[in-house]
């Protein structure tokens, strides 16, 4: 076994300085460059994950001493070190000593004292909290909504149907022939194996499908106008806010037995491999690992074009978010952890309506003061 040349030592005091010894235990090291990094790394739990990192810090110094100290205070960063479904997050300090002129001597220490863990929550999917199943009768909302918006709604389904029918006899005719004579769908990807003309088909459908109908949901919302009237540069944690001070609609018909919801939480975001060969991709993906419900109202009637100032009297604050999710830590731009919080209007007759409010204006040490 080879000789340990050093030693990382770490302790993080009352004032969130994280104190940082070098042990020398090989003389041969010291005069030596060294490079110490501050590093904050995403894991992702997968079979096939994408991890990422991003240095918070890094300092090049001389190997002086048996003892080598450093400090770095953490409130700089704004960051923690977080373990949950999907992904962990964690602060990594990594030295590197340029001692060799192919294999320099590099060590690694995680702070693993440092994990931050919020209270449990009693609710059920946090799924379900920020993206409610929506019911809705087809027909009844596209009577509510513009002439314009109907219109495209029709050509959309012409569309999907028309391009279904192209890529089934694009499959079935790729399928029968030999491999020289097909047009669209391989019999083989990159490596040779064997590749399913009628999986890559479906998985096509599927995908034109999902994107047709957010396009469809987009038009089938215009039975109202619904939007945010108010900006506001920070949420503050115990100030009460009127909701109708903050949103604006007006609808075209009468809303009848109508919930109004104020929702945040918290969303993993991060990537991973799926496929092989020539199909062979990376997945971005974002799921909800964290949620509640800051307010909710039935309300049984309001008529179309009406003021809603005046049947939405009510406050909400934020105070409940803060105790409960942990704030944003962005390693890059596919692997973070964000906060969300949005206003849902939930109605059994029309799609439902939600506004979703950019999550970078919350104050990071409101999150801690719980």
């Amino acid at each position: 076994m080879a000789k340990e040349k050093l030693k990382i030592k770490y302790k993080k005091n009352s004032n969130n300085n994280l104190d940082i010894n070098l042990e020398i235990f090989d003389n041969s090291i010291i005069w030596k460059e060294g490079k110490l990094r501050l590093v904050l790394e995403t894991i992702v739990h997968d079979s096939r994950p994408v991890n990422n990192s991003k240095v918070l810090k890094k300092e090049v110094f001389k190997v002086s001493d048996w003892w080598n100290k450093f400090s770095f205070n953490l409130k700089d960063y704004k960051n923690y070190s977080y373990v949950w479904k999907k992904i962990s997050i964690h602060l990594t300090i990594e030295v590197v000593v340029d001692d060799a002129i192919f294999f320099d001597t590099k060590v690694r220490q995680k702070i693993l004292d440092d994990i931050w863990f919020k209270p449990e929550l009693n609710n059920w999917s946090p799924k379900l909290i920020l993206e409610p199943k929506d019911k809705f009768n087809f027909m009844e909302n596209i009577r509510a909504i513009p002439n314009d918006a109907k219109i495209y709604v029709f050509w959309l389904s012409i569309i999907w149907w028309i391009v279904i029918l192209i890529n089934m006899a694009l499959w079935i005719h790729d399928q029968m022939v030999p491999e020289s004579q097909t047009f669209f769908y391989s019999h083989y990807d990159s490596d040779w194996d064997w590749n399913s003309p009628f999986f890559n088909a479906l998985a096509s459908s599927w995908a034109l499908w999902a994107w047709i109908w957010a396009l469809m949901k987009s038009q089938l919302r215009r039975y109202m106008k619904f939007f945010f009237k108010k900006w506001v540069k920070f949420w503050v944690k115990w100030k009460q806010y009127k909701l109708s001070e903050i949103v604006w609609w007006r609808s075209l018909v009468d809303l009848k037995d109508i919930r109004l919801r104020i929702v945040s939480g918290n969303l993993e975001n991060w990537q991973y491999i799926r496929g092989s060969g020539s199909n062979r991709r990376t997945v971005s993906f974002s799921e909800p690992i964290r949620a509640l419900v800051l307010h909710e109202e039935h309300v049984d009637f309001i008529p179309k074009r009406a003021d809603i100032s005046e049947y939405l009297k009510w406050s909400f604050s934020f105070d409940e978010m803060y105790k409960a999710l942990y704030p944003e830590q962005m390693i890059s731009s596919t692997h973070w952890l964000s906060v969300r919080w949005e206003v849902q209007l939930i109605h059994n007759k029309f799609i439902d309506q939600e506004l979703v409010w950019d999550n970078k204006d919350f104050k990071f040490k409101d999150f801690l003061e719980w």
